[in-house]
Order: structure tokens, then sequence, then C-alpha cells
């Protein structure tokens, strides 16, 4: 049997019920997911530390005799065993807490094991006072028990990504108990000359040496030899894509009339700016072409991706297809088209629009419009995905976001279109190094916005007391400008993820502040409120009025982060600017800014929490989306930072593409060299990649 196909609940020690909890904690069903169940960390337990030399508050071994052990209460429910440890140079007491159980002794184990006169090798965080040493102990291990084997000490030490049901110790002696009985049946999918070329390690020595490691440099051999098997197969699968498409042909063609897009482009309040213009022409000549557009556009805030991709529309509408704009959630799918609307209110173009939450009766009469061909550009979310959704000549697929969706979604949405193939636009407001990109996106042609519009002045940025923030918004208005006020909850029952909040009391929500700060503070102003709850006819009403200057201040919440252009707009207020990720307070900064008049970003926040004085330190200190982003990526990490449960951005086991960027380059370079020479082997490769796509594409390369 494979390790593919051998349960770990065979293992000695597990069964069916622990195989359960692996199988629902950790993902571990069979000895491949054990072995591929990699650690975290890793603690160096080779030599243990001389008791006189132990430095506080860090985790160390050591290695004694036994003199005394007691035991004894810490308050009502915590019981201690304490064992007096010397080694000739000193003494230490190491101390074991447990939770007092009153149907059994929970101090018997340790008591029977523990001693005096034995010799023990302990792991855990030293304490000391005036008086005396004290080791917390994580772990440790009798001398007369642990010759032969040292699974958990006088080694390096494994530490694994666990729940709270399994501890180390459990799961190290699994994961060594599936090395010694299965790493032999592990077979070498890398030929030698490939292994040699880009010095790895064979496949069985990198499986015990990323587990159990001799030295820590045997760690980092077998870590790069597993990260590049994975960004290989990543690479395998960009490659082929990419070599399919270049063999497409389009089956539909598109004509440059100039019917629509001229007065689309008259009718504009501003003119394109060089680098909207260069990115236009990039996008016209990849759809006039008839190989089909792969095409990734990425821009800051308010660099003006939304009229490109709207550019692009016209064009598939001017050729007579479809198109269509898909967005990761349901309130930027509702801005985008809001947005769109207002950009094509005189033009004879209709668009349409449809979200999971939409009533029946008008998700059908937009599935109707959609398959009928009388919808010329569709907005909406996943729902556009559903197999019931059908296009009638489908051209163009713009996706907003596109880290947030995955290879195989893209795929998905091409064969809807009712052709073989369609043009592809993917936009991002997250800045991705170029280098990162070409090779995360080899599949794709990539452009990028790298200026605003003229005239535009650089946003302030400033951090205020309440008094301060409100005295400032009055000012600005009575120089006729207008400002908006968000706040992180729609009403009071809402709940967001725990997060610190303010020292100054409770979170605000934007229903109550719109009512009490429109009686009181703002009560000689006009004042709005727009949130998320709200039907979007009510929202789009809303929105207007205060593009009509008919509101002075608009209360919201994050649900005007995106798609929102309102150049006399001059002022972002955040309230609780700590409860937002810097992504989010940068995009909600980018309201503003929008003509050529100063625009501010006031923060309100009196945390004393660091993380989240860091995240505003950084704000204060920036209006680069690039740098932001790359401060955003350090605070948070890849997974976090691209979305834990898309796919667009893969989420490895161990490679980390951020830090591995020369591995990454090296599987690139692997991944067309493989395709090359030994196609055979690259789809035998492929084959083994969970993935819909690939399973139904694999015949040729």
């Amino acid at each position: 049997m494979s390790i593919e196909n051998s349960p770990v609940q065979y293992l000695k020690g597990v069964g069916e019920k622990i195989s359960k909890k692996l199988s629902k904690q950790l993902g571990v069903k069979t000895v491949a997911d054990l072995l591929y169940h990699f650690p975290r960390d890793w603690e160096d337990r080779t030599y243990p530390t001389k008791i006189s030399e132990l430095k506080t508050n860090q985790t160390q071994t050591v290695r004694g005799k036994i003199e005394i052990t007691s035991t004894g209460f810490y308050g009502k429910r915590l019981l201690f065993f304490k064992a007096v440890i010397t080694d000739g140079t000193g003494s230490i007491n190491a101390v074991w807490i447990r939770h007092y159980m009153r149907k059994y002794d929970v101090l018997k184990s340790l008591k029977d094991t523990i001693k005096v006169g034995s010799e023990i090798i302990i792991t855990g965080s030293v304490k000391s006072d005036l008086w005396e040493k004290t080791i917390n102990v994580s772990e440790h291990d009798l001398i007369s028990n642990t010759e032969e084997d040292m699974t958990h000490t006088n080694r390096i030490v494994p530490l694994y990504p666990l729940t709270s049901e399994f501890t180390n110790r459990f799961f190290r002696g699994l994961v060594k108990q599936a090395l010694s009985k299965h790493v032999g049946f592990f077979s070498e999918s890398l030929p030698k000359k490939y292994l040699e070329k880009y010095g790895l390690c064979g496949i069985k020595q990198a499986i015990r040496d990323i587990h159990f490691p001799g030295s820590f440099a045997d760690k980092e051999k077998a870590r790069n030899r597993l990260a590049f098997d994975e960004f290989l197969s990543f690479q395998l699968k960009m490659e082929f894509i990419k070599q399919k498409m270049m063999k497409e042909v389009k089956e539909f063609k598109n004509s440059l009339t100039k019917e629509l897009l001229t007065s689309f482009r008259i009718n504009l309040p501003f003119k394109f700016t060089p680098a909207q213009k260069r990115v236009i022409s990039e996008i016209f000549d990849d759809m006039l072409s008839p190989r089909p557009m792969n095409r990734l556009l990425q821009g800051d805030v308010g660099s003006g991706k939304t009229v490109v991709a709207v550019s692009a529309m016209l064009l598939a509408k001017e050729s007579g297809y479809q198109s269509v704009l898909l967005a990761p959630t349901e309130i930027l799918a509702e801005q985008h088209f809001l947005t769109v609307k207002r950009l094509l209110k005189d033009l004879p173009v209709k668009v349409s629009y449809v979200v999971g939450k939409m009533a029946k009766s008008k998700k059908l009469a937009v599935k109707k419009a959609i398959s009928s061909g009388s919808a010329d550009i569709i907005i909406g979310t996943h729902v556009l995905l559903e197999e019931e959704m059908k296009f009638k000549n489908l051209s163009l697929v713009v996706i907003d976001e596109q880290h947030r969706f995955g290879v195989d979604q893209r795929m998905k949405m091409r064969k809807k279109s009712g052709f073989k193939t369609v043009d592809l636009l993917l936009m991002t407001a997250t800045p991705i190094p170029r280098t990162l990109g070409l090779t995360l996106y080899g599949d794709m042609s990539i452009s990028t916005i790298d200026e605003l519009p003229p005239g535009r002045i650089s946003i302030k940025t400033l951090e205020m007391t309440e008094e301060n923030a409100y005295n400032f918004v009055k000012e600005r208005i009575r120089y006729n400008e207008q400002v908006f006020i968000v706040y992180p909850l729609v009403g009071d029952s809402e709940k967001l993820p725990a997060r610190p909040v303010r020292s100054g009391g409770p979170l605000k929500s934007a229903i109550k502040e719109a009512e009490n700060l429109g009686k009181t503070v703002f009560k000689d102003f006009s004042v709005g409120l727009i949130h998320g709850r709200m039907k979007l006819e009510e929202k789009e009403k809303i929105m207007s009025a205060f593009a009509d200057k008919k509101y002075d201040i608009l209360i919201s919440t994050t649900v005007i982060e995106v798609g929102i252009d309102i150049p006399n707009a001059t002022v972002m207020l955040i309230e609780h600017a700590e409860r937002y990720g810097l992504a989010t307070l940068h995009q909600l900064r980018g309201r503003v800014g929008r003509s050529d008049k100063q625009s501010y970003c006031i923060l309100l926040s009196d945390t004393k929490m660091e993380r989240a004085r860091e995240r505003i330190r950084v704000l204060l200190s920036t209006t680069d989306g690039f740098k932001i982003a790359e401060e955003d990526l350090r605070f948070r990490g890849p997974g976090e930072f691209f979305g834990t449960e898309q796919s667009g951005i893969p989420e490895f086991r161990i490679g980390n593409i951020f830090t591995d960027m020369a591995i990454l380059r090296k599987t690139k370079d692997c991944a067309r060299e493989m395709l090359m020479d030994n196609p055979a082997l690259a789809i035998s490769m492929l084959s083994k990649v969970s993935d819909d796509f690939l399973k139904n594409n694999l015949t040729t390369v």
C-alpha cells in the first residue's frame, strides 16, 4: 500500500478515535499527510546547558540528577510536581503544572516515573529570583529510558503546528514511527540531472531531515528541496496553461469602431493620464489580436483602473459582445455597478448586476437578460460562476482583486463564455513587485498604472483628538468641502472579530453616531448615512445626493472603501482606526484626494497596542501603495495578506514566495526545461496535482 493510501489509524498509539481527531483538526488522514505536516520550528536540545549558566526568560534544556521531589497546590485548581535537579554546577527547581481533577490523580505518572536518584533531561522556560532558579517543564525524558532513542531530547527537536488536543511529544512520536516504517516507500520524482543541476538532496533524505535533522544545515537543505517541489508543481501548471493559451485562437473578432469609446472619453470630467493611455493601448492591442488576452492590470488606489476596465468593456460592446466584471464581495460588486452606471449614464449600454443575496425574481430577470444578450456589461460576484448562469456571447472577463480568484475559477469563467476562449483582464490594487509578479503570473502579461491623475495633491494624514477632528471638519465644510466619517460597526448589536478596542470606551456604530452627531456636534450641517444593510437603490440614492452636495457629511462603514469618486470630498475621518488593517486604511484614504484641493485623512485612535500603533505610524509616514503593501505583508504574512481562503496566490506548506524568490526563479527555469525536454515527465508530475482544470486538459503540451 502506498503512503498516500496508508491510513494513519494503523500507526501504534492512534486507533479509530484519535485518527478521526487528526483528520478533522489537522487534515492528517494518511501517512503521507502526517509526513507532509511540516514543523513550524525547531529547537536545539543537542547540548544541555549547565545549571550555573542558565539564562532567565529563555527556553533551555538541562540534564541532571533528581535530588528531592514534592507535590502541592497552586490555588484551588492547579497542582504542581516539583523536583530539585543538580548537575554539579548548581541546582534548579523543575516544576510540572497540572489542572486538578477530582476523579483521578493527575500527578500519578510523574510520581511513578520521576524518582530520586534518577537522571533526567528537561526542557522548559527558566525563571529566577534572588534565592533560586525554576524551570517550568514543557518536556522531559528519563535517561534510563531514552539512551537508545532520544526522540525528544539530546538533538534538534521539531515543533509542530497543532491544536490543543495534541502535544508535540505525541505527534513527534507518530512522525518518528511513520518515518521508520514508511520513508523507504517514497519514490524520487526528479531525475538525477535536475537534482544535480539545482543542488537538491533526494526526497527520502529531505523527508527525514525536515523532521529530525542532524544539523540546522541539514534542515535547510531538506526545506529547500521540499519548497522546490511545491514551487515546481505550481510553475509547471503556469507554464502548461501559458503554452496551451499560446496555441489558442479566438473564435470572435473585436473591431475598434470608436462608436461608443469616443463619446465615453468626451463625457468624462477628466482626461486620461499618459499611464492610462499606455495601458489602454496595451489592452486594446491584446483584444484586437487573434490570440486571447491574458493580462494583469495593477495600479494604486485612485490611479484610475476602473475607467480603463470600462474602456475595454466598451470595445467588447462595440464589437457586439458581452463582458463581465467579477468582484470578490457583494460590497465591491455594488460599488462597481454604481460607478460603471454613472460613467455610462449617457450611452446606450445595458449594465446589469447580480449577487447571491438578490431576490429570486430579480436574479431570474438578470439571468434572462444575460442569456438573451440584452445585458451588455454584467457586474457580479461568484454567483456568475454558477452552472445555471449562461451567456449569449461573452468575450471579455474582467476580474477585480484578482488574488481572491484562483486559476481554476478564471478557467471556469472562460468556459462559460460560449466561445472556446475569452479575453481575460485581471485587476489589483495590491501592488506586487515586478519580479514576483512575473514569477507568480508567468502565464500573464502585466500592465501597471504608475501615476495618479494630474493636479492631484498628496493627501495629508493626521492623528487628532476627537474634539480637534470635529472642529477641523466644521472648518472644511465652511470652505464648501465635504467629509466622510467612517465607523467599524453598522449598529450597536453588530460584532467584530476580537481586536483591542480603544481605551476611551466601546466601539461606536454608524447608525447611532449619525443620529447623535446630526443632533449635537454637526446640528448646523446636513448629515447623511450609508451602510451595508441598505438596499442597493437606497445606497445609490444617498451617494448621488452626496455627489450633488446635498449632504455636508456622509457617515458610513467601510461600504465606501472602494469605487466612490466624490471630487469635493476632502476629509476622510476614520473612527477606531486601530480596528482596520493597513490595506483597508489605505483604501479608505483613497476615497478623498480626487481633485486639485488639499485633502486630509484623519485617524482617531487612542489604543496603546503596539502593533496597531505601528500600522498607524506607517499610514502617517507614506501614501505610496507599494510601501503600504510591503509593510502590510510584513505585519500579516503572505497567507493573511492575500487571504487565507483564496487561491489566486497559492498557499504553500513550506515554501515562502517572498523569502524564497531564488528557489521560485529556479523552478520557473526547471519547468520550462522539463516541458521542452521531457513533457511526459511534466505531465506525470502534473497529473498528481489535485486540480480539476489540469485533470480535464492533460492531453498534450
